[in-house]
């Protein structure tokens, strides 16, 4: 499931990020495409989380033990989204 999410800064665009949900977060998630707006930038374990926590409770606990890739490549806690990214959500997954 993928959405979008739009973000503003003082009244003008600051960020679109397109953001991918995989396996038990796509079922939880059920929007496929979402726009909010948001006033600052965001680090992905940090505000970006927030952000997530506030508008999906029903993932808020899942949030602590994913995997966070953007554009392809995984990334660190602190890492800064920017304009354009495309932020995926892999929570862990097992099988044999």
């Amino acid at each position: 499931m993928r959405g979008s999410h739009l973000i503003t800064e003082m009244g003008r665009l600051s960020l679109r990020i397109k953001v991918l949900y995989f396996s038990s977060l796509k079922d939880r998630v059920k929007k496929i495409l979402r726009r909010d707006r948001y006033k600052r930038a965001f680090v992905c374990k940090g505000s970006f989380y927030k952000f997530l926590k506030e508008r999906y409770p029903q993932i808020s606990q899942d949030l602590d033990n994913i995997m966070v890739a953007v554009n392809e490549e995984y990334v660190d806690t602190d890492h800064i989204l920017k304009d354009g990214d495309t932020v995926a959500l892999i929570p862990p997954v097992s099988g044999g």
